[in-house]
């Protein structure tokens, strides 16, 4: 009988430990928020709610369509530069070797001249006008860098949010 005793006892001090241990683990299992930040640092500062979350990722988008813009636009004014200086070495050549007895030829000369002018006047206006493009897409970054890139925010509102939520 001694020995059916002792097995008997044993469980109950089992039982006894094991609802001790069980609500410890269940608290451990939940899971918490996880952050998330721009740019993968580590932000500090308040979270985000969700409509500031929602209004820093279109802020993001539009800076990294006319970043995208910009890049392009800068290359389509470098092949325009490079497209002035091939035609203004080409009026060079033929200023050497005209005939300037010829008015035919001084009047072509000249026309060809007035049109690489009015290559260069375009090519000053769209330079200017890429300038204040630019200027506006750095206040754009520097607003977005000051207003959402050092806060945090739920990864779970991201996630909302992308699914339009």
């Amino acid at each position: 009988m001694r020995q059916l005793a002792r097995p008997l006892l044993i469980l109950p001090l089992c039982s006894i430990v094991a609802a001790l241990v069980a609500p410890t683990a269940f608290a451990a299992d939940k899971p918490a928020k996880k952050e998330g930040s721009f740019g993968g640092t580590k932000a500090t500062g308040a979270y985000l709610t969700k409509e500031q979350l929602r209004s820093c990722f279109a802020k993001q988008d539009k800076v990294k369509v006319d970043d995208d813009e910009l890049t392009k636009e800068q290359a389509a004014i470098a092949a325009q530069k490079t497209e002035i200086a091939r035609v203004g070495d080409e009026l060079k050549a033929k200023l050497e070797a005209i005939d300037r007895t010829s008015a035919e030829v001084v009047d072509g000369y000249n026309n060809a001249v007035q049109a690489r002018d009015k290559q260069i006047d375009a090519y000053q206006a769209r330079v200017t006008a890429f300038n204040t493009r630019v200027e506006s897409n750095q206040a754009a970054h520097s607003e977005f860098s000051t207003g959402c890139s050092s806060r945090r925010y739920f990864e779970e509102d991201e996630t909302a949010i992308r699914k339009g939520k």
